[in-house]
């Protein structure tokens, strides 16, 4: 977990995430895609039982502070506190009688934080690097629980990479990446549980899965090739 103090923000996991978020959103991403990469790039954070909470904390925070905040998040960070998943935490770990004081009061001000719109959207930093998207898919699932999205990716006006995700509200990740700047993808939902997705022939990926799967619910991805 890495923390050296005892207020949400004083570890590096959060900075990890919070950063991450940030990185994104300050190179002009919008919050729900910075959101959706960031759970991506940190899913072994979020999976993890010593920094999963701090994860959270640090998404809802991001989100709030861009007046973006997503009420699943939001329930997710309040059943954290509330049910004392994070002080449980903290005690296996060996904190003391006053530390445990100190995160309690730090943990209830952060939810009412949470619990309070934010005036205003905190404003992006100067980029660095010019960042933008292409979209060249957007698909919702029959059944209305996941989205399938495609993305061309361009830093400072070069082509980075294509990704695909498959997000289910919070949570999800990555289909497959490919570098071909100006590829032909389209999909279709054959049903809620199958996706087909058609390329050019001569495609070559640097990943690719042939499903995603989100609290028990699989998706198979079918890849199918056109020659042109």
């Amino acid at each position: 977990m890495g923390a050296w103090g005892t207020d949400i923000d004083q570890n590096d996991t959060f900075a990890d995430v919070y950063a991450g978020f940030f990185d994104l959103y300050n190179n002009g991403a919008s919050p729900e895609y910075a959101s959706k990469e960031v759970q991506e790039s940190f899913a072994d954070y979020f999976d993890d039982y010593e920094d999963s909470s701090n994860s959270w904390f640090a998404l809802a925070y991001a989100q709030w502070e861009t007046k973006s905040l997503d009420t699943a998040v939001f329930e997710k960070v309040r059943d954290i506190i509330t049910n004392g998943l994070d002080l449980k935490l903290w005690e296996e770990l060996g904190a003391g009688k006053d530390n445990l004081q100190s995160r309690t009061k730090a943990l209830d001000a952060f939810l009412e934080e949470l619990s309070t719109e934010r005036k205003t959207k905190k404003r992006r930093k100067r980029p660095k690097h010019d960042f933008h998207t292409n979209k060249l898919v957007e698909l919702e699932a029959p059944d209305n629980e996941k989205v399938f999205t495609v993305t061309e990716e361009f830093s400072d006006g070069k082509y980075v990479h294509t990704s695909a995700l498959m997000m289910w509200g919070t949570g999800g990740g990555s289909v497959f990446y490919l570098s071909k700047e100006g590829a032909q993808v389209k999909a279709r939902w054959n049903d809620s549980s199958t996706i087909t997705v058609t390329f050019e022939e001569d495609i070559e990926f640097s990943k690719q899965d042939d499903s995603a799967f989100f609290r028990g619910d699989r998706v198979t991805v079918v890849y199918k090739f056109v020659v042109e």
